[in-house]
């Protein structure tokens, strides 16, 4: 007889009872097999006298720890421990990425055990258990108190984001601490007068200015809306794409700062908002010039303050009010007047891009003076707006189709400009010595070493050169740079032909191969290494690293290195180097002030690798100094002229940098018995070598170097403990010519030999 089916009572009460026997079925850890080095969380139980824990690894997600052997996965039979003493779950609700890093995947809870859970002395209910973290079943003063640890190593990349994201919120904690702190020394209310200055560069007697100076009237807008709705749209694209969404100090902004520079190597950008910008420009005295981690705590302090103070509309209007845009326009107002001859409330998309576009070298870029690279960046403006959406296709398009119409007024003060290459390096070397967004900001009286009556020579002796040999000879530029040895100023320094037609440096920016100007550093190392200048060398030809090279012009046999050097024979340079070493002639040029690239081949010897005339001039100067260095530099001090104790006069202002406190200058470099050898062999040279034509007869020392087919032509000479000057001719598109580097020698004695009288 069939027996009848289980009532539905029946049924359900059946899955209960199996269903918590599924739940409360015990973990059999003797029988559990991992794979090797399997990462698994661990429990470790340690009994009192016990030599070493049991450990067990925690697979599930809940496990009961207790003496009973029926109900508890994890057993410990010890007289503390109650019948079911804890419980261990895991989290189900870990699912973000911060609680992955941040938070232990078990808690564990006291079942209200007899003799409780400790950590230390402090009785636990509950807590999530981390790495490494140690608890006793029972108070640890007992004998039989039984000790558990859990284990959870986190992985190398999880350890790698907790310790960044713990050194950011480090970082930062001390960063808010800092400008709290420093909350306290400044007041922004009410804003600082506008501060306008003349950007003045003197020459080196210390009065003529090298720009003529203005007495322009400087203007302010009341409005936002004065100004031309583009420009605070452009001004955003280009410099502070968050501006209206920061605070002051823009975190991603500065961060992307903080890789790029960690990256590079050195600082190169900034990060700042425009209104860190502003504040610097507020409040610069007690901001400070200096680019330090403080000076930047300061500025992120005042740019903090004036977005507690002061709306984002009337910060973007004092900046356009007063950030400074070269050649004295300080502020859009004043700058669209001056190069552009109209208002700011006037200006096109096109107009206001340009200059918004020249605010990081406005000196240099502006589109009186340069008008191809203005509109290069203009460009750039316009196509950052475009990415942000300020402005529309048609308005971008018909703005990068848009000639920009200059002022003819400002082009005639700006050809007025004396000594234009070196004028312009200065403002190079500025950036160098401040930073680029410190020196962008003017009002700095700059004194300069320029000698006028040098320059001026210089530069007629250049425009003579290629009027007459190089219309011959088939070269069309060249450049002259003039060091005082004993401290390093640069004296002259004419970069081209005619600066109206080419803005383009040849004597600071233009890499040229130096031909045999460089065999001077690896002679150099020879005789450091006690190579003697009577050693003499074979002229036969030359096989060195696959390459072959041609013997001495002069025939066979051999000759010293004071012949060699004299007559510029290639094949005794390159056996001297082969002894010397490439390497150690590189960190000789290197250490004497070679900052370009140099590649260790032969033809480095032959002068291969680029070099600006600027820094091979300085490099010679050493010769010149017995062996010590004063590293080029135009500048001789650096004054505020916003910060002067007596207003209008210059002495009473502030020095920012001044040349004769760097550390960099009277470094010896080379022993003065190796300068003296290599100047007695390079005025041998000039006696009866390839440098005759240099001769006047002042004791002048100095190298010769032509490049393949002609197409660089150099002469670098000195007179010792006196003046060093560095020639090149040749033409821009490296085309050949029929020189040599005589006419180089040839110039450099006529234009010397009228410095020196």
């Amino acid at each position: 007889m069939t027996p009848p089916p289980p009532r539905r009572s029946q049924t359900l009460v059946g899955a209960i009872t199996q269903a918590v026997q599924t739940v409360q079925a015990k973990i059999n850890f003797s029988k559990l097999k991992l794979k090797p080095n399997a990462r698994v969380p661990e429990l470790w139980v340690q009994e009192a006298g016990a030599e070493q824990a049991e450990v067990y690894p925690l697979l599930g997600d809940r496990y009961m720890l207790g003496r009973s052997s029926k109900t508890c996965d994890i057993v410990v039979r010890n007289p503390v421990v109650s019948q079911v003493h804890l419980s261990l779950n895991r989290d189900s609700q870990r699912q973000s990425l911060l609680s992955t890093l941040f938070r232990p995947p078990f808690f564990l809870k006291d079942e209200n055990s007899t003799n409780g859970i400790y950590r230390g002395k402090r009785r636990v209910r509950s807590t999530r258990l981390r790495h490494k973290a140690a608890y006793t079943l029972g108070p640890p003063e007992l004998a039989a108190a039984v000790r558990i640890q859990f284990i959870d190593p986190p992985p190398w990349y999880v350890q790698a984001v907790r310790y960044w994201m713990y050194g950011v919120g480090g970082v930062t904690a001390l960063a808010v601490a800092g400008v709290l702190l420093e909350w306290q020394k400044f007041s922004v209310q009410p804003l600082p007068d506008s501060v306008q200055g003349p950007f003045v560069v003197l020459a080196r007697d210390g009065q003529t200015p090298l720009s003529p100076v203005t007495n322009r009237t400087h203007t302010e807008f009341k409005n936002l809306s004065d100004f031309s709705p583009y420009l605070a749209k452009a001004a955003i694209a280009s410099e502070d794409s968050r501006f209206y969404w920061h605070f002051g100090v823009d975190p991603i902004g500065t961060l992307r700062a903080l890789v790029a520079n960690v990256r590079g190597g050195e600082i190169r950008e900034g990060g700042s908002t425009l209104t860190q910008q502003l504040a610097r420009s507020l409040l610069r005295q007690y901001v400070g010039t200096q680019d330090s981690a403080g000076r930047k705590l300061r500025e992120a302090a005042v740019a903090l303050k004036l977005e507690t103070f002061y709306s984002k509309d009337f910060l973007m209007l004092t900046y356009l009010n007063r950030v400074y845009l070269g050649n004295e326009a300080y502020g859009f107002e004043d700058a669209a007047q001056f190069y552009l001859g109209k208002s700011a409330k006037d200006l096109t998309l096109s107009e206001a891009a340009t200059l918004v576009g020249i605010l990081p070298a406005p000196n240099s870029f502006n589109p009186v003076r340069d008008y191809n690279k203005a509109i290069e960046l203009r460009d750039g403006v316009l196509q950052r707006m475009a990415e942000l959406n300020l402005a529309s296709a048609e308005e971008i398009q018909r703005a990068r189709r848009s000639r920009v119409d200059v002022n003819p007024k400002a082009k005639a003060q700006l050809d007025n400009v004396l000594a234009p290459y070196y004028y312009s390096y200065v403002f190079t070397e500025l950036q160098q010595l401040l930073g680029s967004e410190l020196a962008e900001e003017g009002n700095f009286i700059i004194e300069t070493g320029l000698d006028l009556k040098l320059q001026s020579r210089a530069e007629a002796s250049l425009q003579e050169a290629v009027n007459n040999a190089g219309a011959s000879a088939g070269f069309s530029q060249g450049a002259i740079v003039t060091i005082d040895s004993q401290n390093g100023e640069v004296l002259a320094l004419v970069g081209g032909v005619d600066y109206k037609k080419s803005q383009f440096n040849r004597a600071s920016q233009a890499l040229r191969q130096p031909g045999s100007t460089f065999k001077v550093f690896a002679y150099t190392t020879a005789f450091e290494q006690g190579i003697s200048p009577g050693t003499t060398y074979s002229c036969a030809p030359l096989d060195w690293q696959g390459q072959s090279f041609a013997g001495c012009r002069t025939g066979g046999g051999s000759l010293d290195i004071s012949t060699g050097l004299a007559q510029s024979e290639n094949v005794i340079a390159l056996r001297v180097a082969q002894a010397a070493g490439l390497d150690n002639t590189i960190r000789t040029a290197q250490r004497m002030g070679i900052r370009s690239t140099l590649k260790a081949t032969p033809g480095l010897v032959l002068g291969e690798s680029e070099v600006t005339p600027l820094e091979l001039t300085g490099a010679f100067s050493i010769f010149a100094n017995r062996g010590v260095s004063n590293p080029p530099r135009a500048i001789r001090r650096i004054l505020d002229g916003g910060d002067c104790k007596i207003p209008k006069d210059v002495k009473t202002c502030r020095i920012i940098y001044s040349a004769d406190r760097d550390p960099q200058l009277r470094q010896p470099v080379l022993s003065p018995d190796i300068a003296e050898t290599m100047t007695s062999l390079m005025q041998g040279v000039v006696r009866g070598g390839t440098g005759r034509a240099a001769a006047i007869g002042q004791g002048e020392a100095g190298k010769t170097g032509t490049t393949n087919d002609n197409v660089d032509l150099w002469f670098v000479g000195y007179i010792p403990g006196s003046l060093v000057t560095g020639v090149w001719l040749g033409n821009d598109n490296n085309s050949p010519t029929s020189g040599s580097s005589g006419e180089a020698a040839q110039l450099w004695g006529n234009y010397m030999s009228k410095s020196v009288r």
